[in-house]
């Protein structure tokens, strides 16, 4: 097998949970606003869903099967808890900051995260590069800091260090503060699906590959 064979059988994928529907459509209100103030952020439609990524990493493309038998292990853990989205957080003492809801980080969040690492660590590899990521519409290279982060995300982002979120965009402090105060609620909800999504540019979880049932 050729090197640029081998690189193209390895994809960089999130293992994610979508939330249930109250806290799918509060994530796209909010993002719609902070798209209007800033429409070069992130939006969130079927190409960059809302979900909480519970692993970044490289996988070999022809483990897929396997893991696509993890999911139904981790989606029974996750059914029948409730998550809370405790607030709306952002950096305050700054004129433009990155939004995201902040997901209360809850023993059974930490269980399905750290289970999640534990099933798929086997299939993990290391040597991913761009061509691993779907690729930008503009032709423009995947960002180096996009392909660093995820073989880091185990060692670095992991289990402590852990932050269950749903990412929102960048926005003026004071939009912000509005949506804090008269749109964000802090509610509980479930997990709609454990999926796993390709990564594209700037950890955006781009191209549904599995999906438990």
């Amino acid at each position: 097998m050729s090197c640029s064979t081998m690189k193209k059988n390895i994809i960089a994928i999130d293992v994610l949970l979508i939330p249930s529907e109250e806290m799918y459509s509060q994530s796209l209100q909010l993002n719609s606003f902070i798209n209007q103030n800033n429409p070069t952020t992130i939006k969130l439609d079927e190409n960059h869903v809302p979900h909480i990524t519970l692993l970044q990493c490289f996988i070999k493309k022809s483990d897929l099967p396997k893991v696509k038998e993890v999911l139904e292990v981790l989606h029974k853990i996750i059914a029948q808890d409730s998550l809370k989205a405790e607030r709306l957080f952002y950096y305050e003492d700054k004129e433009e900051s990155f939004a995201m809801v902040r997901v209360e980080k809850s023993p059974s969040v930490l269980e399905i995260h750290t289970k999640t690492i534990e099933l798929v660590k086997p299939y993990i590899v290391k040597n991913g590069s761009q061509v691993s990521f779907v690729q930008n519409p503009d032709g423009s290279p995947i960002s180096e800091s996009t392909v660093e982060y995820v073989p880091e995300f185990v060692e670095k982002y992991s289990y402590e260090s852990f932050d269950p979120h749903i990412s929102l965009g960048v926005a003026h402090k004071t939009l912000l503060d509005s949506l804090a105060k008269s749109v964000f609620k802090p509610i509980h909800f479930k997990a709609a699906s454990v999926s796993v999504y390709q990564l594209g540019d700037h950890g955006a979880a781009q191209k549904l590959l599995l999906q438990s049932k």
